[in-house]
């Protein structure tokens, strides 16, 4: 089959298949790293310095795929404005993300113990990881993208967004500028509070994805992956190519890698973002191989929450007890870890499945909400009066 034969077909299930490729590797990632110790993960060597390098790809590969999705799925009335209804819910879904991500490091195992929680614990449930950064992205770019027209105002505003991020991000890492914020907020600007995910520079992620998004928008839907590869190709690899040559060859003339090889790295941003076009290539390459299972893709494309928190509960357990990551952090040899791996990931996408089940099962709307009433319920009674 042709690829342009095949693009006629494939629309945008390439973004849901890239999607999942991304989730399948955060996993095995995450639960490797918990798990293996270090001694058999040198990743200063190979194979283990690919297996990092890619592990660096998955957050971007992500946020630049939520960002085109989210040009599409902002439909508009008449007058070219976007839904309030549409606002509102885009809104209480990032407060539910936000939420969801703090949740998970909570400091304490009741409410009453906040009081006795030491000053570690309170840097550990500050530092900002995905959820919390997607959360307040997503609130960010309904603020920016409420008032839009038209997807080229889209991309105007993404552009001008993704520029004032990078431009900020030295600021935001300066010393004097995060250490004056309050404990909160600090660690939204910078990874030396802690965090793996800050604002800046990683949210221009989902803005670039706006900007895909906007680009893929202009094309006829059945054009759309043939022109997702001629943008891997003409925008893709020469990222690849400039922003890791220059990365390495300051590296070879001298400056340390900490300074410039990190996620505060405005050069790393293109680099990856490079990279996460060449994935989508990829993607619709393997996807024109796997063409019967894009319905796979979709329901676990769009399951990526759930995902997320079903592998990191199985991982390192709750507020309320602890899982392997934290009982057996990295202590194991790397065939036990790889073990663990295919468990923990096999039950989060059998999970996954399950859920979907029953989101799509036959069920009244009195009983969804019976359901969730139940466990919001069980919630607030774990974090009020937990053993």
């Amino acid at each position: 089959m042709r690829l342009t034969d095949f693009c006629q077909m494939s629309r945008l299930y390439a973004l849901d298949l890239a999607r999942f490729i991304a989730m399948l590797l955060m996993i095995q990632g995450h639960v490797l790293d918990a798990l293996v110790t270090p001694s058999a993960l040198d990743i200063t060597h190979m194979p283990w310095s690919i297996w990092s390098w890619i592990r660096g790809l998955t957050a971007p590969v992500f946020l630049t795929v939520s960002g085109a999705v989210h040009v599409f799925a902002a439909k508009r009335d008449v007058e070219g404005r976007i839904p309030s209804s549409t606002i509102e819910r885009r809104l209480r879904w990032a407060v539910t993300i936000l939420v969801i991500g703090y949740a998970l490091v909570f400091p304490g195992k009741r409410i009453i113990d906040l009081p006795y929680v030491p000053a570690s614990g309170w840097h550990a449930f500050f530092a900002v990881n995905i959820l919390q950064l997607v959360g307040v992205t997503m609130m960010v770019f309904v603020m920016v993208m409420e008032s839009t027209r038209s997807v080229v105002e889209m991309r105007r505003r993404a552009m001008l967004t993704v520029a004032s991020i990078l431009l900020l991000s030295p600021l935001a890492h300066i010393d004097a500028v995060h250490s004056a914020m309050p404990a909160w907020l600090s660690p939204y600007l910078t990874m030396k509070a802690g965090s793996l995910f800050p604002f800046f520079p990683v949210a221009s992620y989902l803005f670039l994805g706006v900007i895909v998004g906007a680009y893929l928008y202009e094309h006829p839907a059945d054009e759309r992956d043939a022109a997702l590869v001629r943008l891997a190709q003409r925008v893709g690899i020469p990222l690849v190519v400039v922003g890791y040559g220059m990365l390495y060859g300051l590296m070879a003339m001298g400056v340390p890698q900490a300074s410039i090889d990190n996620p505060d790295s405005i050069l790393l941003v293109g680099a990856r973002f490079g990279a996460a076009l060449v994935v989508f290539w990829g993607a619709v390459m393997l996807l024109k191989a796997t063409w019967r299972w894009r319905s796979s893709y979709i329901l676990f494309g769009s399951k990526s929450l759930y995902i997320y928190v079903i592998h990191i509960v199985l991982l390192y357990g709750t507020p309320w007890w602890d899982g392997i990551g934290r009982t057996r952090s990295k202590s194991m040899t790397l065939q036990s870890g790889v073990g663990i791996m295919v468990l923990i990931l096999v039950s989060t996408l059998v999970l996954a499945w399950l859920i979907d089940r029953y989101q799509n099962a036959a069920l009244t709307d009195i009983t969804r909400r019976r359901v969730r009433s139940t466990l919001l319920t069980l919630l607030i009674v774990m974090f009020a009066i937990a053993w």
